[in-house]
């Protein structure tokens, strides 16, 4: 089997679109496959048009409707092709990328289109009825990162650390934590936000910039290696998830498969993977988040149970194994049913 796979990113900031395509492609390899991935900030499409036509695909995979997904089709019409499409977030979840045209033409040309989860799924329907029966739901799958116990990253012994591990941009909310922590502050001094993800967004970094002049309990260690995330995942006593809207983040999926306890908002991408009081917890405003703070602070029992049924979670139900064994079923369906066509 021969796939080909259209990136929207391959350098710059991570994100979970660079995380995601670097997961399926690799295991997809392990299985045998032979893959080519495509990254779009990297090549014009003359070039992978050029590519594509020297490893011959038998079918061609976008990750992002908007980014990759007019890309995809372009080629795949050229080549003869089957094609599919991803939906990676914000492609559903931003109006302005959601309803744009090349968006809305990619998704009803696609064979099949790609969701994470169940409640995307839905929302892609309610959006474009016509691709709801092209719909197929497949599960991020998670690989434990490794952990160097020497790690410290510059925090004290005794610091009780909230971690963020987000891009810098508006979709994070990252000026959420940075507000809700401080009345909390003086009672418990030994709060520590520590913010880690690089630039997407300049304006929005300045005005976290200027926010964090006056959070004296707060630190952004910028761009974090992925080798030394895991390291900073286990040194976080809880991590944070404050976006305002997700499809199934990578950020999560690691630090709970490491079995870190994780307080995230209360937003349907979130909710496939934080079952409140169960696998982590789950807020809804500023008082409800520093209620669940002070709950965390105050319990390590609560902790513990929630890293511990956290990690249980991703074991069972989020094997990289699993999510390509499903991609693979996908591709080998499409790719003999454009077999069959070109037969007729």
């Amino acid at each position: 089997m021969r796939i080909a796979l259209i990136s929207p990113y391959s350098i710059g900031p991570l994100r979970g679109n660079i995380t995601t395509v670097n997961r399926i492609s690799r295991f997809l390899r392990k299985s045998g496959a032979d893959v080519l991935v495509l990254p779009a900030d990297a090549l014009s499409a003359a070039d992978m048009e050029m590519r594509l036509i020297s490893f011959a695909p038998q079918l061609i995979h976008g990750f992002h409707a908007h980014y990759c997904g007019r890309l995809a089709h372009r080629l795949a019409e050229r080549l003869d092709l089957p094609f599919i499409i991803t939906i990676t977030g914000s492609d559903l979840h931003d109006p302005l990328l959601r309803d744009h045209s090349d968006t809305a033409r990619a998704i009803e040309a696609a064979q099949s289109v790609v969701c994470f989860g169940l409640s995307e799924a839905a929302k892609l329907s309610g959006h474009f009825p016509n691709a709801a029966d092209r719909i197929t739901v497949i599960s991020q799958g998670v690989e434990i990162l490794p952990v160097t116990a020497t790690d410290s990253f510059g925090l004290k012994d005794d610091a009780f650390v909230l971690l963020l591990p987000a891009a810098i941009r508006p979709v994070k909310q990252i000026e959420f934590p940075l507000q809700a922590l401080a009345p909390l502050v003086t009672r418990f001094p030994a709060i520590r936000l520590v913010i880690a993800g690089g630039i997407i967004d300049q304006d929005y970094a300045a005005t976290i910039r200027s926010i964090l002049c006056d959070a004296r309990y707060a630190v952004w260690l910028g761009e974090i290696p992925h080798e030394r995330i895991g390291s900073l995942y286990t040194r976080a006593d809880v991590v944070l998830n404050c976006s305002h809207s997700e499809s199934m983040s990578n950020t999560l999926l690691e630090a709970m498969a490491l079995g870190r306890p994780v307080l995230a908002s209360d937003i349907p991408g979130n909710r496939t993977l934080v079952r409140h009081e169960d696998t982590g917890l789950l807020y809804q405003d500023k008082d409800s988040f520093s209620k669940n703070i002070v709950r965390l602070m105050e319990s390590a029992e609560l902790r513990a149970d929630l890293g511990r049924r956290a990690g249980k979670f991703m074991h069972d139900s989020f094997s990289p194994q699993k999510e390509v064994a499903e991609h693979i079923r996908l591709y080998h369906s499409l790719i003999a049913k454009d077999h069959n066509k070109s037969n007729l």
